[in-house]
């Protein structure tokens, strides 16, 4: 992994491509891995994550469908779930989870980007706001 390499969670994708207030922001990013300049990586939870959100918001599985397949347009490579980065996720979630706290997909993202030495790409304002304790670097796409 290069030292412009940076984890994106779920909040990219799906700012970027419903055009939600954050998608500005996001775009950033997506433009700055298009040219190269840095590169994405996701934790493959992501997949499942995103398709979970969707479906729980009420979308049918041709819409889904859809939403993942238009994913491929950004470019990223998923970091494959590991047993420890499994196990890590699951005592981050045992700390940090819970209502207005860290969710439980994110605990992946989180764990991920801790084992890998990557800085995480998230609009998620528990993730920025306590970054030092959950022991990784964040970008918050507020700031892109």
């Amino acid at each position: 992994m290069t030292a412009s390499a940076v984890l994106a969670d779920s909040d990219l994708f799906i700012s970027y491509l419903t055009g939600d207030g954050l998608e500005k922001h996001f775009a950033t990013a997506v433009a700055k891995a298009e040219s190269g300049e840095i590169e994405l990586f996701v934790c493959s939870e992501i997949y499942d994550d995103i398709v979970t959100a969707l479906r729980s918001q009420g979308a049918g599985l041709d819409e889904v469908g859809r939403f993942v397949s238009d994913m491929r347009a950004i470019p990223h490579r998923a970091i494959p779930v590991s047993v420890e980065i499994a196990r890590h996720a699951i005592q981050i979630y045992a700390r940090h989870g819970g209502p207005r706290k860290l969710h439980y997909f994110d605990s992946f993202h989180v764990a991920t980007a801790g084992q890998h030495g990557l800085p995480l790409l998230t609009s998620d304002r528990y993730i920025v706001g306590h970054a030092r304790e959950l022991g990784i670097e964040v970008m918050d796409a507020r700031t892109l």
